[in-house]
């Protein structure tokens, strides 16, 4: 059995999303499975290549809406989840157990997470510190500027290096992470070219000036990825 997943790219929280949706299916759904990850960036034209929906099962997180019938499961929290009003319509009109929509959530991991529990019983406690950073950082509650500026906290610098990342294999290895004891120290190990342990001295000027320019004030309520 193979299920593809595909999430928002270069995105803290669509990382997350996909990370928690691995867990969930493996422990709520099916245990033999073989997960693919492929990341998702907005662009002109159209979003999805749809011959890369090829796993027996399909899922989106943190990503717009596809009308494609081989994606099987969607998650998404943004107000922009539906490129077209044909689109909105097209998900109202065919009611799905496995697609789900809710713009009221900062993150689209405390909504998948939500709903994994409530719908089919998953159990998040043991990644509920990656399911409240997800939405501290995705929605930038930050509880003071200088968390937002400093960047001590691990999940902060691990935000920077999703954002900056070029290699395509970098991400979907710490899509694996909250399957460990500690996701933060796990991606600290696995990130050597990145720095190994996290140190602000290892990224690029260019990536700390847009991971600290993106936060304007504590509690604010921009959304750190862009969803346009």
């Amino acid at each position: 059995m193979r299920v593809r997943v595909f999430f928002h790219d270069r995105c803290f929280d669509g990382a997350a999303s996909a990370s928690l949706f691995a867990r969930f299916y493996r422990e709520r759904v099916r245990e033999d499975v073989e997960f693919r990850f492929s990341g998702l960036v907005h662009r002109a034209g159209a979003l999805f290549d749809e011959s890369q929906f090829d796993g027996d099962e399909n899922a989106i997180v943190d990503f717009k809406y596809s009308t494609s019938p081989k994606i099987t499961w969607w998650f998404d929290h943004h107000q922009s989840a539906f490129l077209t009003p044909a689109d909105a319509a097209h998900f109202e009109q065919n009611p799905s157990s496995r697609k789900f929509y809710d713009p009221d959530f900062q993150s689209c991991s405390k909504f998948l997470a939500t709903i994994a529990e409530q719908r089919f019983g998953f159990d998040p406690r043991p990644v509920e510190e990656l399911i409240e950073w997800a939405d501290i950082v995705d929605g930038a509650q930050f509880p003071d500027a200088k968390t937002a500026v400093e960047m001590r906290e691990p999940a902060m610098k691990l935000t920077m290096v999703i954002e900056a990342n070029q290699d395509p294999n970098s991400t979907p290895r710490f899509i694996q992470a909250p399957s460990k004891p500690s996701w933060m120290a796990w991606a600290s190990e696995v990130l050597p070219e990145r720095g190994g342990p996290f140190s602000t001295t290892t990224f690029p000027t260019d990536a700390m000036a847009h991971v600290r320019t993106s936060v304007s004030a504590p509690n604010a309520k921009t959304v750190r990825c862009s969803s346009t």
